[in-house]
C-alpha cells in the first residue's frame, strides 16, 4: 500500500539520508502527531474497506459510489491544481511548494474514484 509506505517514510527520512527530509513530506498545516494520527485513520479505513473487497462482503451502494465519485473527482482536481500551482506560479508558497504532499493526496483521491468505481458498477 503506497500510502502506508507514505507513513513509514516521514521518520525514517530523519536517518535515511536517501529520503526526502522530514518537512518535505507534509503541508505543515497539522503538527506532525495530528498529521500521523489522522494518516492511521485513513489507512485503517483503507484496509478495512480493501478487505471487505477482496472478501467479497462490501455491498455495492451506487449512490454512494456517486457521491463518492464527485467528491474523488473534486479532491483530485483540488490536489493535482495544488501540484502544479505549487511548482510553477506559488514555488516558495509552504503550503504548495511540496510536491510530496499533493501526489500523495492524489493516490488517495484515486483511491475513492476507485471505490466510487466498484460501489456504480457492481450492482447486485
Amino acid at each position: 500500500m503506497l500510502f502506508g509506505l507514505r507513513i513509514l517514510a516521514q521518520p525514517f527520512s530523519q536517518i535515511v539520508p536517501a529520503l526526502p527530509g522530514f518537512d518535505a513530506w507534509h503541508g505543515g498545516v497539522l503538527p506532525y502527531p495530528a498529521l500521523l494520527l489522522s494518516q492511521l485513520a485513513i489507512a485503517a479505513t483503507m484496509v478495512i474497506v480493501n478487505l471487505m473487497l477482496a472478501r467479497g462482503v462490501l455491498v455495492p451502494r451506487p449512490r454512494l459510489g456517486r457521491w463518492l465519485a464527485w467528491l474523488g473527482s473534486l479532491y483530485f482536481t483540488g490536489m493535482l491544481l495544488r501540484l502544479v500551482l505549487g511548482q510553477t506560479l506559488y514555488s516558495g508558497s509552504p503550503w504548495l511548494d511540496r510536491p510530496l504532499p499533493s501526489l500523495f493526496h492524489l493516490v488517495l483521491a484515486a483511491w475513492l474514484l476507485l471505490l466510487a468505481r466498484y460501489h456504480v458498477r457492481h450492482v447486485r
